[in-house]
């Protein structure tokens, strides 16, 4: 994923960041650079050179609309370049980006939230400001599926005196 702010973590970081955390059920992230010396993702045999993908390209990756990384790019989730005639252009981290964007809409977690977990989950450390936030969310949407248990029982007590049925 793209960032502000480096990105770059020792090993010893690498354990406590986000990524690490596998974020949906360690569902393999899209990679997109070669492993090859002299393929397409490598320039003189030298760093990776990242590939720059349209929104198409990106969309058919992910297996998401187009109109979806339309609105990820809206509410603030991810933040493409644009080439010169002001097409979308995504990176190689933009999809592991979306499968993380994917599985948290999923989950049940509403844009704003999503925004945050996005953002915390680019800083290096951040896995514990993640988890509370996300065990903040378990617990409202259990609190929630306790009352509709309430009102599911309440429901059924008055159908059943409705019915005349025990």
């Amino acid at each position: 994923m793209r960032s502000h702010a480096s990105t770059a973590a020792s090993s010893d970081d690498a354990a406590a960041s986000p990524k690490a955390l596998s974020p949906c059920g360690g569902r393999p992230a899209h990679r997109l650079e070669s492993t090859s010396e002299s393929g397409p993702g490598r320039h003189h045999g030298s760093a990776p050179v990242s590939l720059s993908l349209s929104i198409s390209e990106l969309a058919h990756r992910c297996q998401v609309s187009t109109r979806s990384l339309r609105y990820y790019e809206e509410q603030g989730l991810l933040f493409p370049s644009r080439n010169a005639v002001g097409h979308r252009r995504y990176q190689a981290q933009d999809a592991e980006c979306v499968g993380f964007i994917q599985c948290l809409y999923g989950a049940g977690l509403p844009s704003d939230l999503i925004r945050t977990v996005v953002q915390e989950w680019k800083l290096p450390g951040s896995a514990p400001r993640i988890e509370a936030l996300l065990r903040t969310r378990h617990a409202e949407l259990s609190r929630e599926a306790e009352e509709l248990h309430s009102k599911l029982t309440g429901l059924e007590a008055v159908l059943n005196a409705v019915t005349g049925s025990s």
